[in-house]
């Protein structure tokens, strides 16, 4: 889990989880599982999103314009230390097509940006670009954190890496006491046995996967995490104050 940047387009379904159970079985003909995901094991993942203190850019983002982008901070550590490893991600949208790019740094390092202004350091040209375009939007959008979004993942990838599909599950938010070093939240799906099937590929999708989702009468629908946290329960953030950037 480097550094990486991915240009792709993405697709959500939300499912049941005896179709992700009957989709795993198939996609296994295809496709190989996540080193994360080592036989069909699921892994965690924790994210802070970042927003306005208006929450402007959640509520720009449901209204489906034509661009838009997200900042947040992401862990595959619980429980934390200062050397945890720690993603800061910047995630834009335009047209259909998703560009993620993100710079890796211990969690001190993100605490010390986002507490105190403190840049961390990084060897190559391209890391100290994309964490140059992610203190624009910080300081453009005085970002602070607007939810915490915490979710179990299968995921499936293609031997090219071309084509990934990630399975979501006890998906929980909460949107006070936002860092990353509680675990507690409210389930965002509408049941427990509900699931976010995703599907993200550099290209349109095989042939072997179309006529599959077809058959088994799948369809995409437009759903974000963060959006559905907003929409579910819109609280302030102003009273939290880990992260300032004033």
């Amino acid at each position: 889990m480097n550094n990486r940047i991915f240009n792709r387009y993405e697709r959500k379904f939300l499912i049941t989880k005896d179709a992700m159970k009957d989709c795993i079985q198939y996609f296994k003909n295809y496709l190989s599982s996540d080193p994360y995901s080592k036989d069909g094991h699921h892994y965690t993942i924790y994210n802070l999103y970042f927003d306005t203190k208006d929450f402007s850019i959640i509520r720009s983002s449901i209204q489906k314009p034509t661009y838009k982008e997200k900042l947040r901070l992401r862990t595959y550590a619980y429980p934390l230390t200062d050397e945890s490893e720690v993603f800061l991600e910047i995630k834009k949208k335009h047209l259909g097509r998703v560009n993620k790019r993100r710079v890796t740094m211990t969690y001190l390092d993100a605490k010390n940006y986002l507490q105190k202004a403190i840049m961390p350091t990084f060897k190559t040209y391209e890391q100290q670009q994309v964490m140059q375009e992610i203190d624009y939007f910080v300081k453009l959008h005085k970002a602070k954190p607007g939810a915490y979004i915490r979710y179990d993942r299968i995921a499936f990838l293609s031997e090219s890496d071309d084509l990934r599909i990630t399975f979501d599950f006890n998906i929980i938010y909460r949107t006070k006491k936002l860092t990353l070093e509680s675990n507690e939240g409210k389930l965002i799906l509408p049941s427990e046995d509900h699931v976010l099937m995703e599907i993200k590929s550099d290209n349109n999708f095989p042939l072997w996967l179309a006529q599959y989702l077809s058959s088994k009468k799948i369809y995409s629908q437009s759903f974000s995490k963060y959006g559905k946290a907003y929409e579910d329960y819109i609280g302030g953030n102003t009273d939290d104050d880990f992260f300032s950037n004033d």
